[in-house]
């Protein structure tokens, strides 16, 4: 009887204990990341030793270590995935085989010093990653685009590669390095512009699919880590002299990570100014950031990024042959053209800030003295105290109605403090924005300005004043 009522009182605590190491050591297994953290120590440890007694084929040894165990992570997968049915476990090794597909133990770097076979190696080593990037997809049952597959072999081979163009200096290291890093850039842009979203063959509950597409973002960014992280290596591994050239293509991607307009306009001043430390590829890296404000212009509807598209477009045809020194004076047909440029997209989509910077350029191209007397000083301000009075009465007389609208061109309440449910809601936007589409579509001549203001859920058009609803 006692030992019975002791067997009631333990069972409690015994499903607990269950329940947890189910948790820990089933549902989130830590021997897994044991086993990597271990193994990634160990295999730096033993390629410090072979570096130190000089054994260049002991590192080739060590890289087919490096894929045994990543074939083996593979197999794990299999087996719980298909077998087991074990899917989470399964994701976690699929995680721990992505951190190791683009090399994080600096094989593909020692592997360029050991000659043939260490090229014969590096080949082998690209062939794997794509055999083992296709075996991924397929053990989870999963498609992806061509761009899901094309995108990480060209990265992996760019990896694989480079460290034979700097260790064998075919180029100028630094040359090479800043062409690697437009390299990446390239191939990040085309991830962050198409996209390419993994899909799957069997149907899936929402856990499994929620659980598919954070692992899929993720792998996005630990190979877009592990680009910059070798990047960072062969400046260790070949002396390579950077400077900030070489992180500016970095921040080009700043364009396509946000459709702001302010992360276009960030992201290619600050690409286009770093890159003036390396003159000879100044002129390229302006034309490319300037077919990157055009592409954002027109994909996004933001016209004033033709402006710093023109004028990018303005800086390369003026550094074309810039090697050093000065920032060179550019031709005065450049000029014109560029003025022709600013003052046709002005006059397109009624910038005024594209006018104003043809009339900036026309002072700075006339190059008028400054005033010498105190006379022409007077003079000076008394004229700009007219231009200020005319520019305050056209500034009331055109912006005026945006603060004093009639009533019945006030805009409604919003939504929220109405009684309507969220779907009325939901239907009432929508019926509205068709009303709109429709009236701008009808309408004859309308200004540009009228469908961003269509876009932007205005009522009334704030450059031609036509009414959208």
């Amino acid at each position: 009887m006692n030992q019975k009522n002791h067997v009631n009182q333990t069972s409690p605590d015994a499903g607990y204990l269950q329940q947890l190491f189910y948790e820990w050591f089933v549902r989130y297994n830590p021997l897994y990341f044991v086993s990597a953290a271990c193994f990634i120590f160990g295999v730096l440890l033993v390629s410090k030793g072979l570096t130190a007694i000089d054994w260049i084929d002991g590192q080739v040894a060590l890289t087919g270590v490096i894929e045994s165990y990543q074939l083996l992570l593979l197999a794990g997968s299999f087996i719980l995935c298909r077998l087991a049915s074990q899917k989470r476990p399964a994701a976690i090794l699929a995680v721990m085989n992505i951190v190791f597909l683009f090399d994080c133990t600096y094989q593909t770097e020692h592997l360029s010093f050991a000659g043939s076979i260490g090229a014969f190696s590096t080949a082998l080593w690209v062939v794997l990653f794509a055999v083992k990037l296709i075996a991924l997809t397929w053990i989870f049952r999963l498609k992806l685009p061509i761009l899901g597959f094309a995108v990480p072999i060209l990265a992996a081979i760019g990896i694989a590669w480079a460290p034979y163009l700097l260790y064998h200096n075919m180029m100028h290291a630094e040359l090479i390095h800043l062409a690697m890093t437009w390299y990446g850039v390239v191939l990040a842009v085309v991830v962050l512009y198409f996209r390419p979203a993994v899909m799957w063959r069997d149907k899936l509950d929402t856990d499994s699919k929620t659980m598919i597409l954070r692992i899929s973002k993720a792998a996005w960014l630990i190979w877009a880590g592990f680009f910059v992280f070798h990047l960072i290596s062969w400046i260790r591994f070949f002396d390579v002299a950077i400077n900030l050239a070489n992180v500016a293509p970095i921040f080009i991607t700043l364009a396509f990570v946000s459709k702001k307009e302010e992360a276009s306009w960030a992201g290619c001043i600050l690409t286009v100014t770093l890159s003036s430390a390396y003159p000879p590829l100044f002129w390229l890296t302006a034309f490319l950031a300037g077919m990157v404000l055009c592409l954002n212009a027109w994909r996004n509807r933001q016209p004033r990024l033709y402006i710093g598209a023109i004028l990018c477009f303005h800086f390369a045809f003026a550094t074309l042959y810039w090697k050093s020194g000065s920032f060179p004076d550019p031709d005065p047909w450049l000029q014109v053209l560029t003025a022709i440029g600013l003052i046709f997209v002005g006059g397109t989509f009624r910038l005024i800030s594209a006018f104003c910077l043809v009339g900036l350029g026309a002072l700075v191209f006339w190059n008028p003295r400054g005033p010498r007397n105190i006379l022409e000083w007077g003079s000076l301000f008394i004229g700009i105290g007219f231009a200020s009075l005319v520019a305050g009465i056209i500034v009331n007389w055109k912006f005026g109605f945006m603060s004093a609208l009639p009533a019945k061109d006030q805009p409604a309440p919003p939504l929220e403090n109405s009684n309507f449910t969220e779907a009325d809601q939901l239907l009432q936007a929508h019926h509205n924005t068709e009303v709109r589409r429709k009236m701008v579509n009808n309408l004859k001549d309308p200004c540009p300005y009228c469908k961003f203001n269509l876009a932007a859920g205005r009522d009334k058009c704030h450059e031609c004043g036509r009414k959208l609803i």
